[in-house]
């Protein structure tokens, strides 16, 4: 298990013990490009027989510079450290960003933070990594500046799949267009969000098919506007997951300024207010429509349970 710190915790000659093999990163997702990066740190310490330790951020920076959000995040804080830990990091530490951290130099940052608090001795960090005020450190600064130290710089050429670069960016759009495909592959998992279930208008229970709804749209990455196949955990995660047709969108049937997050629990009853749950997606089945009645939407969602039979089917079948 990881060890979780904070930057501002940490005191000096606190890693002195042993080399410190660092990876920095947001590492927003945690996509099949981070966890190769992060699994080259965790590896290169155990040659070294020294730490390997991932710093990241609590937000994105740009959040901080723009004092808004800006970015939405592909996953929460706690589930990001929850991956990272999972690749075989010693220690984790999390830099809270507020605009004094940002302001520091390239070299102040080599120095007050890689050298003077974690004395590391070798670096690993993504190609194009850039640093310090205004974005004005890069990798060539970094090897130039440390290797005068006698620290190591790996610079790791960005991963691809499909000819096509690994990142966050690439990964949000493929969200946008609801390609649960291609997201998956980028992730390496079936992408999924957690949230509380929360009292809406209760518009799906009038209609005989009650939904457990989530307000996450203002702070995560959803998948685009549309109706999706997927599975539901309820509670802390211990592999149970429940078939489900979940929504996104903000009702156009009945005029619906706020998006949300709808998820129809197949074959459920019960009580599920308040009460957190995972939602993984698997498939969009098709996008929302805006229906003259509420009849004509009562009869698209019988239909969509019966593609959804159909599909689970074939899901357990697999």
């Amino acid at each position: 298990m990881a060890k979780k710190l904070e930057l501002k915790s940490i005191k000096k000659n606190q890693f002195r013990d042993g080399p410190a093999i660092m990876v920095i990163g947001f590492f927003d997702g945690v996509h099949m490009g981070h966890q190769k990066i992060i699994e080259m740190c965790s590896a290169r310490s155990r040659e070294r027989k020294g730490l390997s330790v991932a710093l990241t951020f609590d937000i994105p920076p740009l959040n901080i510079l723009k004092n808004k959000m800006y970015k939405k995040l592909i996953l929460p804080y706690k589930e990001k450290i929850k991956m990272i830990e999972s690749l075989g990091i010693d220690i984790i530490v999390t830099a809270e960003l507020g605009i004094e951290f940002l302001n520091l130099s390239p070299e102040e940052f080599c120095d007050d933070i890689l050298i003077g608090l974690f004395d590391i001795k070798e670096l690993f960090i993504g190609r194009g990594f850039r640093f310090g005020r205004d974005g004005s450190g890069d990798v060539r600064l970094l090897k130039q500046y440390l290797g005068t130290r006698k620290i190591k710089v790996n610079e790791i050429s960005l991963a691809k799949s499909r000819r096509e670069v690994i990142s966050s960016t690439i990964i949000r759009k493929y969200y946008q267009k609801g390609n649960i495909r291609r997201i998956k592959e980028l992730l390496g998992r079936d992408p999924y969000i957690k949230g509380k279930v929360i009292k809406s208008a209760g518009r799906g229970r009038k209609l005989g098919f009650p939904t457990a709804n989530i307000d996450v749209c203002d702070s995560l990455v959803v998948p685009g506007d549309g109706v999706y196949f997927g599975k539901i955990s309820i509670g802390e995660y211990d592999g149970r997951e429940l078939p489900a047709i979940i929504n996104i969108g903000d009702n156009p049937t009945f005029g619906g300024l706020k998006k949300w997050v709808e998820s129809y629990i197949m074959d459920f009853n019960g009580n599920l207010y308040d009460k957190d749950i995972r939602i993984v997606f698997l498939k969009k089945l098709r996008e929302e429509i805006k229906f003259k009645t509420g009849g004509e939407l009562i009869k698209q969602i019988k239909k969509d349970i019966d593609d959804a039979g159909v599909f689970f089917k074939k899901d357990i079948i697999k």
